[in-house]
Parts: C-alpha cells; structure tokens; sequence
C-alpha cells in the first residue's frame, strides 16, 4: 500500500506595512505577513529574502533595509511542510527615495470651471521620468517622461469622488534613483468622504526625517 501525503491548500495571505512606505536608503522597515502559516515566506520582487516560523498566525518582519534607490515591490506567502508555499499575497510597494535628490514641487493648475483638473510636478531635473501618485506608493498612477524641462503636467480630467484624496510626485533622473517625494496636495472633490485633518497622511510618513 502506498504512502499518502496531505496536501494543504493555504489561501491568500495579507501584506501589511509597519512603518511609511516612503523611505531613505538603509532605514529600517516593518512589514507584517498574516495568515495560516506556520511558516511565513518574505519575498522582495520575487525573490525570498526571509523564512520565519510562528503559531500566532502572523509574523512581523522588522529591519528590513534596501541600499539602492528605485520602486521595491514585497509580497509574502505561507507554508505548512511538506506542502509547497501557498498563494501570495498583495504586493506592497516601496519607494527608496535618494537623500541626494531634492523633493519636487506639486501644485493644482488652474482649470475653467467644471473642466478639467491638471497638476504640475516641478523638479531640477533635465532628462528623466515624473511619477504621479495617489493615496502612496501603490497608487502610482501616470508617468511621464521629459527632455530639456523641469516640469511635467498630469491631466486627471474631471474627478469624482473616488478621486479624493492626497496626491504626491517624485522624479527619477535618466542616471537612475528616486526623488524624495513632495508635500502632499490635497484634492476634495464634491462627493467625497476624505478628512483632510492630517496634512501628514500616513502613506507619506518619511523615515530618517521630513521631506
């Protein structure tokens, strides 16, 4: 009689972060991976870059660091030996900004009325690509690429309410790396439920100080 191996199926698990998702190169990072476990797989990009066990049904992976500035993607999955890894989770995505790249500048343009909406994203920067934001990094929306200017518009034609909310810019010169981003601007939109009470919107939150 042959031998019988239980083959569990784990369902989806959850990717939550810790700390901002805006971050400077070697600062520390918290990310927590829920679900069945036991075994708790960290992956950066695809690519495994931890393996922790826990009973308590979630694992927080701390002093996670990345020492090149770019756009980080982390997911995680859990697994109950023999049976493989199960599904992954959500992706989380960090930015890893360059301390040497000034944040730009993000502001409304004026815009007829009922027409519609364009912001402008100003930055010392030549030749590279602007990147537009809503709610943080995972909600990376347009990019633009640009030739002898500092500054690139983003036409988000007539909002409605699920377009509420903070919106921020980076840059990424041709040479490589990723701009502090910029304050936040706060878009209200008739409709719409954000509280514009914090400035400092937690997907904005810096590590290693204030852009």
């Amino acid at each position: 009689m042959g031998t019988h191996v239980l083959i569990l199926v784990l369902g989806h698990p959850e990717l939550r972060p810790q700390d901002g998702l805006w971050v400077l190169p070697d600062a520390s990072l918290s990310l927590r991976c829920t679900g069945q476990g036991p075994f708790f797989l960290l992956l950066r990009s695809g690519t495994l870059v931890s393996n922790v066990s826990s009973s308590s049904g979630f694992v927080t992976f701390s002093d996670i660091t990345d020492n090149v500035s770019g756009v980080i993607s982390y997911t995680c999955r859990c697994q109950n030996p023999p049976s493989p890894p199960g599904k992954e989770s959500n992706t989380v995505t960090v930015v890893v900004s360059d301390p040497h790249l000034d944040p730009p500048k993000l502001s409304l343009l004026p815009a007829p009325s009922g027409g519609n909406v364009s912001v402008m994203c100003e930055g010392p920067l030549r030749n590279g690509t602007f990147q537009l934001y809503r709610g943080g990094p995972g909600g990376a929306m347009r990019l633009r690429w640009v030739a002898g200017g500092g500054a690139a518009s983003f036409s988000l034609g007539p909002l409605g309410p699920q377009d509420e909310g903070p919106y921020v810019c980076t840059y990424s010169p041709d040479s490589g790396g990723v701009s502090r981003p910029s304050l936040p601007l706060m878009l209200l939109v008739e409709g719409g439920s954000t509280t514009p009470s914090d400035p400092g919107w937690p997907g904005c939150e810096y590590l290693g100080g204030s852009p």
